[in-house]
């Protein structure tokens, strides 16, 4: 019997080309080529299916050249004709995470063939296309590729031969919000009264509809003065003092930096540079102020327009950090600013 046809998406970080600096890598098609994390998804394949082309491009690549992107990709799908598309996994990596999964989409909507990634469940091309597609749950980071595989590779050779898929606790992936139709040996109302009694007596038990809750946060209300305004500059691109005094991590943040700017009225390229690990910081590195616009603020300070420019400005690195933790570091950065007089913030990103 013939194996089942496998196309395998993968970036440039995956495809150990390079990290950051190759992230401009553009679209490559490998034919007969196993690469990367392929490698493994193939020993859990066994003799049903095989990868018979990797298409490699990398993360920046992709999201500035959409539609040329796409357009390569699904040309390159159609040609080798798989019977299933599987992209990544990307655990947490946003960028790499959206491309995974907006070419499942496309190659599943456009291209009539099943498709399956995987990520973590904070990544946030979850929110944007779990509805409609067959996500894998990962671990957040990839020291988790042996337990992540298997059930990507389950899930891929069910969609492969036309199998039934069942209800996402059963195959592992992320529940899509759907609900189907099954038979249970009790009734509905006999289930419910039993979680029910279950919650009263503070047993442990399972809810069958579970709620995902987002949290409302009311926006803060608007500055009635400006020149009355202390004002603190934040960013999440990854500026330190060269050497990086703290060790802030590159990525997955469980803390932030705080800095003195007192009396300076600019950051020198050479006394300050960026960390962070998920884009190119050369220009951030060489002109400070792309994150912390320090020098636009003192203008502002001595034309008047604002009250003062808080003395310390904050930093971490923006990339893979849970909603927990920056729920956590967040609340103590806001008691922080608070203590300190500071009636207005400035965020920048990367």
């Amino acid at each position: 019997m013939a194996k089942l046809k496998v196309v395998h998406y993968i970036n440039q970080f995956f495809a150990q080309i390079g990290g950051e600096e190759k992230a401009d890598y553009p679209v490559e098609l490998r034919v007969g080529e196993i690469v990367g994390p392929g490698m493994a998804l193939t020993q859990n394949f066994k003799d049903d299916a095989e990868i018979i082309a990797t298409i490699i491009c990398g993360d920046s690549y992709f999201n500035e050249n959409l539609e040329s992107a796409k357009a390569e990709i699904l040309a390159m799908v159609k040609e080798q004709a798989p019977d299933v598309f599987i992209a990544g996994p990307a655990f947490n990596a946003g960028r790499y995470g959206v491309a995974c999964a907006k070419m499942c989409d496309y190659v599943k909507k456009e291209l009539g063939i099943p498709s399956v990634t995987g990520m973590w469940w904070e990544n946030p091309a979850v929110g944007m296309y779990v509805k409609d597609n067959y996500i894998i749950s990962t671990t957040e980071t990839a020291s988790g590729m042996r337990k992540s595989l298997p059930k990507l590779a389950a899930l891929a050779l069910k969609l492969a031969k036309k199998e039934e898929i069942k209800a996402a606790r059963f195959e592992g992936y992320l529940p899509t919000g759907h609900r189907y139709n099954e038979y249970h040996e009790k009734t509905g109302a006999r289930r419910v009264t039993d979680i029910l009694l279950d919650k009263l007596y503070n047993r442990p038990y399972k809810t069958e509809v579970p709620l995902r809750g987002f949290e409302q946060v009311p926006p803060a209300a608007k500055i009635e003065n400006l020149k009355d305004t202390k004002i603190a500059l934040f960013t999440t691109g990854g500026l330190v003092p060269v050497g990086n005094p703290d060790k802030l991590k590159q990525a997955f943040s469980v803390n932030y930096g705080k800095y003195s700017i007192d009396g300076l009225d600019e950051l020198k390229k050479g006394v300050y540079e960026s960390i962070h690990g998920g884009y190119d910081t050369t220009d951030a590195s060489n002109d400070p102020h792309r994150l912390i616009p320090l020098d636009a603020m003192r203008d502002l300070e001595k034309e008047g327009k604002i009250g003062s420019v808080f003395e310390y400005f904050y930093t971490t690195c923006g990339v893979g950090t849970n909603v927990e933790t920056s729920k956590e570091m967040g609340q103590k950065l806001a008691a922080d600013l608070k203590a300190s007089g500071v009636t207005a913030a400035i965020f920048t990103s990367t």
